[in-house]
Order: structure tokens, then C-alpha cells, then sequence
């Protein structure tokens, strides 16, 4: 037996001190040995009486009957606290979750500082708690139940009368505080003949230390990775450390940091696993972990079918590029697939039954079926799991629901091998799950929902850190964390006053000065800046060189140092400061950056078709490479899903009720009809898209969307009649969606026109209906035509159609601003036409088209041609150059990210400070 026994405050440093002394017995040189006898208090408590029940040195009569896990604990102050407010008329108002960690967390000091239990003297908050704490008691011995730290005054009281073999001598190892409990294990541990000792992981005298001040936060950060790239390079054996106070806030920031400094070669995706030469003391919370997340989301996701809940469609879409369950290889294009067209055809909330016909459908479909037997089978068998529960269980039972519904879904996935830190997490979610089924001791059934809220509480405290892998040079760790060996060097970070002493906190359900009596952590500044002052002298001797660093400045706030580095002297050297990989790449001159010329894209080639309409001679105008992403390499965004009807939808509903309307009518028909006939040939126009409408998108409207949606339409087309009646020359309805494909230059153009009205003359005005916005139309004068559809069809369509029919030519082309608070027409026209519409030898309409370049209407006509054949002719060579005028033109451009508009923008902005110097 070992009779000399190390107990560390943390299970980390016990890790620590054992791979430490495996390091020194192999660089002896031997193959074996002894490992140390290390552990935590805790576990060796738990291994020692587990030994005596196995001896029979201790009847099992003497044995609580259960000890409450801190999970277990928390659950019942919930229940005590809600029950005894249930009588108070605010009992909603209050935070029954955080009242009861503050009464946990008042318990516990109560019992480990020894603290006398107030008396109702004391404020109501006090007398609040005492009311709960003697409740929970009661509960607790109705149970059989005992908190952890009255467990362990049973087992320091059971050590007292000479149960348990101890060994010879007990060293203590990390411990910057000792709380009266430890106090009487010690000194129980010192009667029974035991050498108490401390083990010592610091130097005997402090290092060498010095602080700087820096600007901020970030220049702290960027300075303390420097530093410790610079000593990793002069000693690549070197044991060095970065103490974090705010570790948890600047985790992310630390690690990309770090990667960029000593790990760049690791920037892709694939290597975020492998071994760094550094380590974190701190881990982050177990529901940050991609595999445990996506376990969370299956689960609330098909327990809304339980509730016969709508499900949010976005919620789907993220499940559906998950890895980590069903088919996800095989299946993953039809995933996708699957993903684009639930955000083209149903609406953003949808209840599981449809998604399972949306999705059957699919895959059954003619034109292209998708393969996703997997998925369809895998839901089935889950939603069957989950249908087939009670209302309320103990928590165990849902936890094998739970985990039965997973393995029907495939989770964690079974096409693909998991890597480690995969297989950690879910070794660690395995454990929450065991702790949501360890409720049970508490005996109260709950439902499916509040079994998933509080496995998701779990999985949030839980905190997760992947073991490290390879030789961590490196140490980052939060001011509590001890070293396990004294560190060649040392870097401190953020010791300003408002972070180092910490702030006090006392517990607001004990009385202050009670807390300030005994010394209790966070109790006030005194208390603070002892405990401070402790944690500092063990800092400096942890390392031979020392680097203690704080802030100038937070924001505009200026910020004093921490009172602890007063004795310590200001550096005069002004600290590195790391780059990131990005900056390093960009201001290296071993190898000069290569410039290549990108606006250039391949030449259409002969007889390639190049799909897109009117649409893409717009996005070629504007900014050529719009044109070349989006139309000949086919980049799209996906849509986003809505409920109801979006803007586009709306506005083709509009689009339908017109062109029923105006079949086989004309202005005459409109001014023939008085009030009832106009209203019910607009209600039977309205009807009939409606119809039409459901049927083309499968959206099932209900009757009183119905019914809204025929009131608006109503009451906007007869507003917009209205204006149509006051048009003085006389007019039919030659065409409503009148859809024709052009050749321009070789180009196929495919033209659909809202409408076009045929004049008494024979000459034609071509319509285009907007909801939206307005459209600029002053482009029409320019070289660049923006909104060329109207032109298009002006230009190559009808002015062609018979060159010696006069008649058959355009007269205007308008947009028809169809808005309740904008019924007009906007465009050009050759002369007055229509109401309000410029006219082009108008004073106001030769500001944009003088009479120089455009005397007459033929010469328009003319520009317009020209002007869309240059664009044509600019598309075909394969310009794809990223140049627009306004960026607001880009409203409507689907591809804006890949225009990389800020990244051009810093670029010009560059090339303008390198012509200014």
C-alpha cells in the first residue's frame, strides 16, 4: 500500500502532478512505475468509505441512505421555494431558479464555514430563507436525503471514530483557501496519527517579476501571445503559462490568437483537432459541441409533434445539414435539395404532419426524386417513440425515451466514424443524461417538455474539456488554477482594480455582517483582498520570470491597475504585439503578393445557352460579375420561408387579378360598368386567382386569410381602376403575360409582359405592374440601361415587328405604380397617352433626355437598342468585372457575398492613402 497520499483541489491538477511524475520516471529512462497516490478530496473520501463498507469496518445501518448530487440538491430548493410562494400573490414574478442557487449556495456556506443559523431578526430576505431551509430539511429527512456538504461532516464525524485505514502521511496540494470544514478534516486527520503535509508545486522564492501597461483589452491579448510565441521560440522545451482572470470571455479570442501564432498551418477546418502546443484550463459549456447540439435540436424539435405544435421551418433546414444523424453521406445532396425547395413552397411555420407529406412527395416526385428513404423511415420511427408516451413519467423513463428516439433518428450517425473530441462529448453527454435520470430519487413525474428544459440546463452547466493531446507547452488558465511544477515563465493579464480583487458578492440571503465576521468568500473587500493577496504570493512563485499586465483604457472608460502590482515596477520596453495569420500574409516581403487582373470570365461560347431574361442583362448593367455568378454559373440564395404570403407572392396575386380582369376589356368595358357590376367583376377576378393561385403553390390558405386577402386586393385594384377610367385615349387589352423569347446578338432573352394596350391607332403602350418600389427611370437615358425590360421589348420586339406599319409602333412604356398610396404610371412616352405619364419633349423629361442626343422618339428607340446590344455584346466577351455606381442598385442581387464588396472597398481605400503619401 501507498502510505503517502497527495489530495488536490482540482481533479485537473491531480492530472497534472501524475503526468508530471510519469515525464520524470521516463526521462530516467525506465518503462515502468509506481503511479503516484493523488486525487481529490472527494474521491478519495468516497474510495476510503466504500472500502470500510466492503470490510465490514462500517455497518451499512450506519450509512446515509442517499446523498443528494448538486443537480438533485438545486431541484429540490425549486420545489421548496415555488411551493411555500405558491401563496404569494407575486410568486410569478419571482426567479424560483435563481433563488434557489442562492439558497443552495447559502446552505452550503452555512455548513462549511460553520455559521450559526440566523434568527428572524434579520431581513425578510433571511427570514425567507430560513423558512425554505427548514422546509428542505424536512423534505430531506422524510427522503432520507443529506446534501454534500453535510455528507462529508458525516464522514469527517465517522473518521473521528476511527473508521477507514488512512495512510501515513496526506500532503495537500492547490488549496489558496481552507474553509473551517477542511479545517477539522485536517486536524481529524492529525488526531489519528496521520502526517498532515503540504505539497508544494511553487518555487521557494518568488520569481523575477515586471508589469506593463497596455492600451486595452485586445492590445493585452495580442501582447501576452507574443510574449509567449517569443519564448516558445528561444526554448521550444519551455514550461510557460497565460493567467486569464476573464477566461471565459476571452477563451475564443485566446485560441484564434494562438492558432495564428503558433499553429498557422492549421487554419483550415480539417485540423481543428489536432494536438496544440497549448491548453486551456477552462472548457466551455457541453451544448457548444456541434454532435450534443444537434442531439438537443432532434430532440425539441420532433417533441413538438407530441404537442401538436407547428414546427419552425429553419429549425428543420439547420437539422437537415447536420452530419450527425440519419443517412447524412448518402443522402446528403438530397438533404439539400430537399432544404431549397421547402423555402421555395411552404411557409416558415408548419406542423409535422406536412413536412412528412412535403417530404414524401418529393421524394416520390416525377420530375426529379430525391433519395430519402433514410430520412422519411427514421422520422417515422422517432415521431412513433415519442406519440407513444404518457403525459408525465419520472425523469429515468424519459431519458430512455429519449435515448431511443436518438438511436431511431441515427444519432450520433452511423456513415461516418467519429473523431475524438466527437467521442468525448458524447461520453459526456451520456453522464448528463444519467444525472436527469438520477432525479427520480426526488419522485416527481414531469412532462417530456420539462425533462428536455432541464436536460438542456445540464447540458449548459456542464462544462467540456476535450483531453489535450501531445506535449502542451503552454498553459491557459484562470487565476484559481495552480501549476502542478513551478513554469519557466509567466504571463498575468487583466490586473486592473475591477477585476483583480474581484468585486464582493455576498450572499443576499445572509446577513452581511455575519459574512464579513467569518471570512466568507465574496463577502466584502477586505475578505477580497486577503484571499487576493494569496492568490498573488502563489502567482509569484509559480514562475522564475513574470509578466503582470493591465489595461489603460475599456472603451472611453480610463482603468486603474490592481492595487496588488504597486510594489511590482513598470517595464520601459514596449511589448510585441501577435499578428494574425491574415495581417502576417499581407505585410510579408519574402514573397512579394501576386496581383492577377480577375475581371475576365470565359467568352460565351457558341451555341451555350445563358438563361436569366431581362434579368440578366439588369445584373450585367449594373455590375458585371452579378451576371456572370448568378446567371452562367447559377449561384442563388436560398429563400427565406415566411408565413403567409411574402412581398413577391403578393404582388403576383395582383399580376393574376389584372389579367383576369382585363380579359377581352378595354377602356370602354371599364367606364360602361357602374359600381356593382365593377365591384363584382373585381370579386370574380379576385376568386379566380385565388383558385388558381393555391393550386399552383399547394399553400392551403384558411377562410379567413381568404377573405383578408380578397378585402385588400378589392380595395387596391379599385383604386387603381379608378386611375385607369380617367385615360383619355381610348384603348383594348391586347395581351396579360404575354411571355416571348428574342435573340439579341445570339443571346436567347425570354420576355414576359405584363400587359400591353393597343391604342385606336393601332400604336401599342407596353405595361409592367410594380407593388414595390418605384423604378429609376432615368437610366433610360444613359448608357447602362438598369431596368431594361420595358426597353427590351420596346426596342426589339415591337419596333420590329413590321418596319412599314407605323401603326404597330410603341408609344409609351410605363411602370404601373399599383400602391394604395401611389396609384400612377411612370416611364416615357412618345406623346400624351396616358394621365401624368412625362412625355418626351416635356421641359422636365429633356433635363434627363436632351433634344441633342434624342430628338425625336425614333432616336430613343435607337439608344435603347444600342445601348442593350453593347451590354449583350460585353456579356458574350465574359466581362465580369465587380464595378456599379450605387451600391443600393444591388438591392435585389442574390450573390452580394461573393462580390466581396467590403474587401474592394479596403482596397481602394489603400490604393487612396498610397497616392495621398
Amino acid at each position: 500500500m501507498n502510505n503517502h497520499l497527495i489530495l488536490c483541489a482540482t481533479a485537473r491538477l491531480a492530472r497534472a502532478l501524475q503526468l508530471d511524475h510519469a515525464r520524470a520516471q521516463s526521462a530516467q529512462g525506465l518503462k515502468q512505475w509506481t503511479l503516484l497516490n493523488i486525487m481529490t478530496i472527494s474521491q478519495w473520501l468516497e474510495g476510503l468509505f466504500d472500502q470500510a463498507m466492503l470490510s465490514g469496518e462500517l455497518d451499512l445501518q450506519q450509512v446515509p441512505q442517499g446523498v443528494l448530487s448538486n443537480v438533485q440538491e438545486r431541484l429540490l430548493w425549486e420545489a421548496v421555494i415555488e411551493d411555500v410562494l405558491a401563496s404569494d400573490v407575486a410568486s410569478a414574478l419571482f426567479d424560483i431558479k435563481g433563488l434557489a442557487r442562492m439558497a443552495q449556495e447559502a446552505n452550503q456556506l452555512l455548513l462549511e464555514w460553520r455559521l450559526p443559523l440566523p434568527d428572524a431578526s434579520y431581513s425578510e430576505e433571511t427570514r425567507q430563507f430560513i423558512a425554505w431551509r427548514r422546509e428542505f430539511l424536512s423534505r430531506c429527512r422524510q427522503g432520507g436525503w443529506m446534501e454534500a456538504p453535510r455528507y462529508v461532516d458525516w464522514q469527517v464525524a465517522m473518521l473521528a471514530q476511527g473508521i477507514g485505514v488512512l495512510p501515513e502521511s496526506i500532503a495537500f496540494a492547490g488549496f489558496d483557501r481552507i474553509t473551517p470544514q477542511m479545517a477539522q478534516l485536517r486536524a481529524v486527520l492529525q488526531q489519528r496519527n496521520v502526517n498532515v503535509q503540504r505539497h508544494e508545486t511553487t518555487l521557494a522564492d518568488s520569481g523575477h517579476a515586471q508589469r506593463v501597461l497596455l492600451a486595452d483589452q485586445e492590445a493585452e491579448c495580442r501582447a501576452a501571445v507574443a510574449w509567449a510565441q517569443q519564448q516558445l521560440a528561444d526554448n521550444p522545451g519551455a514550461r510557460i503559462g497565460i493567467v486569464v482572470p476573464e477566461l471565459a470571455k476571452l477563451r475564443g479570442a485566446l485560441a484564434r490568437l494562438l492558432d495564428d501564432a503558433l499553429h498557422p498551418a492549421w487554419v483550415r477546418p480539417a485540423m481543428v483537432e489536432a494536438p496544440r502546443q497549448y491548453d486551456f484550463s477552462l472548457g466551455q459549456p457541453l451544448q457548444r459541441e456541434p454532435v450534443v447540439q444537434t442531439a438537443l435540436t432532434l430532440l425539441r424539435f420532433f417533441s413538438q409533434h407530441r404537442r401538436q405544435d407547428k414546427v419552425e421551418q429553419q429549425d428543420f433546414s439547420q437539422l437537415l445539414q447536420q452530419p450527425y444523424w440519419s443517412h447524412a453521406v448518402t443522402e446528403a445532396d438530397a438533404r439539400a435539395q430537399l432544404d431549397a425547395r421547402m423555402r421555395e413552397r411552404l411557409p416558415l411555420s408548419i406542423n409535422m404532419s406536412r413536412l412528412q407529406r412535403f417530404i414524401r412527395r418529393e421524394a416520390g416526385s416525377e420530375q426529379a426524386p430525391l433519395s430519402l428513404a433514410g430520412l422519411q423511415g427514421h422520422i417515422a420511427a422517432a415521431l412513433a417513440i415519442l406519440q407513444a408516451q404518457p403525459a408525465q413519467q419520472l425523469p429515468s423513463a424519459w431519458v430512455d425515451v429519449m435515448q431511443r428516439a436518438l438511436d431511431a433518428l441515427e444519432w450520433p450517425g452511423k456513415q461516418r466514424s467519429l473523431s475524438s473530441f466527437e467521442f468525448q462529448a458524447i461520453q459526456a453527454f451520456g453522464k448528463v443524461l444519467q444525472a436527469l435520470a438520477a432525479l427520480d430519487v426526488l419522485q416527481q413525474p414531469m412532462s417530456f417538455s420539462q425533462a428536455l428544459a432541464r436536460l438542456r440546463e445540464l447540458v449548459q452547466e456542464q462544462i467540456y474539456q476535450p483531453e489535450a493531446e501531445g506535449e502542451v507547452r503552454l498553459q491557459v488558465m484562470g487565476m484559481l488554477e495552480s501549476v502542478s511544477q513551478p513554469l519557466d515563465g509567466l504571463w498575468v493579464m487583466g490586473m486592473n482594480d475591477h477585476s483583480w480583487p474581484p468585486l464582493p458578492r455576498p450572499n443576499p440571503l445572509l446577513p452581511a455582517g455575519m459574512q464579513r465576521d467569518h471570512g466568507v468568500p465574496n463577502a466584502d473587500s477586505a475578505v477580497q483582498t486577503a484571499f487576493a493577496q494569496v492568490v498573488h504570493q502563489r502567482l509569484l512563485h509559480s514562475a522564475h520570470q513574470l509578466v503582470f499586465s493591465s489595461a489603460a483604457k475599456d472603451g472611453e472608460r480610463e482603468l486603474r491597475i490592481s492595487p496588488m502590482l504597486q510594489d511590482i515596477s513598470l517595464s520601459d520596453a514596449v511589448p510585441a504585439a501577435s499578428q494574425s495569420l491574415a495581417q502576417r500574409l499581407a505585410l510579408q516581403d519574402a514573397k512579394p503578393l501576386q496581383w492577377l487582373d480577375d475581371h475576365q470570365a470565359p467568352a460565351v461560347a457558341e451555341g451555350e445557352h445563358i438563361s436569366g431574361g431581362t434579368g440578366l442583362l439588369k445584373a450585367q448593367a449594373i455590375c458585371p460579375a452579378w451576371a456572370y455568378y448568378q446567371y452562367r454559373l447559377h449561384a442563388r440564395a436560398l429563400k427565406t420561408p415566411v408565413n403567409g404570403l411574402d412581398a413577391a407572392e403578393r404582388g403576383t396575386l395582383v399580376h393574376l387579378v389584372l389579367e383576369h380582369f382585363w380579359q377581352g376589356r378595354g377602356l370602354q368595358d371599364l367606364l360602361a360598368m357602374d359600381e356593382v357590376q365593377l365591384e363584382q367583376a373585381l370579386a370574380e377576378a379576385v376568386q379566380v386567382s385565388l383558385i388558381e393561385y393555391i393550386a399552383s403553390c399547394d399553400e392551403t390558405l384558411s377562410d379567413a386569410f381568404s377573405e383578408l386577402e380578397t378585402m385588400r386586393l378589392t380595395r387596391l385594384l379599385k383604386g387603381w381602376l379608378a386611375l385607369e377610367k380617367t385615360r383619355d385615349q381610348p384603348f383594348t387589352v391586347l395581351a396579360s403575360e404575354q411571355q416571348q423569347k428574342i435573340m439579341i446578338e445570339g443571346v436567347e432573352i425570354t420576355l414576359i409582359i405584363d400587359r400591353i394596350d393597343q391604342l385606336a391607332d393601332g400604336r401599342r403602350i407596353v405595361i409592367d405592374y410594380k407593388t414595390g418600389r418605384k423604378p429609376d427611370t432615368k437610366n433610360w437615358a444613359q448608357s447602362r440601361i438598369t431596368e431594361p425590360q420595358l426597353p427590351v421589348y420596346a426596342a426589339f420586339v415591337l419596333s420590329t415587328q413590321d418596319p412599314a406599319d407605323d401603326s404597330a409602333e410603341v408609344a409609351a412604356i410605363a411602370f404601373a405604380m399599383v400602391k394604395l398610396e401611389e396609384h400612377a404610371f411612370a416611364g416615357l412616352a412618345s406623346d400624351d397617352v396616358l394621365p401624368a405619364m412625362p412625355v418626351l419633349d416635356d421641359k422636365k423629361t429633356r433635363d434627363v433626355f436632351p433634344e441633342g442626343d434624342f430628338p425625336d422618339w425614333h432616336s430613343v428607340l435607337e439608344h435603347w437598342h444600342t445601348s442593350i446590344t453593347n451590354v449583350v455584346n460585353e456579356l458574350k466577351r465574359g466581362e465580369a468585372a465587380v464595378v456599379l455606381q450605387d451600391e443600393k442598385e444591388l438591392a435585389y442581387c442574390e450573390v452580394l457575398p461573393l462580390l466581396r464588396l467590403p474587401e474592394r472597398q479596403l482596397q481602394f481605400e489603400r490604393l487612396q492613402q498610397g497616392e495621398a503619401s
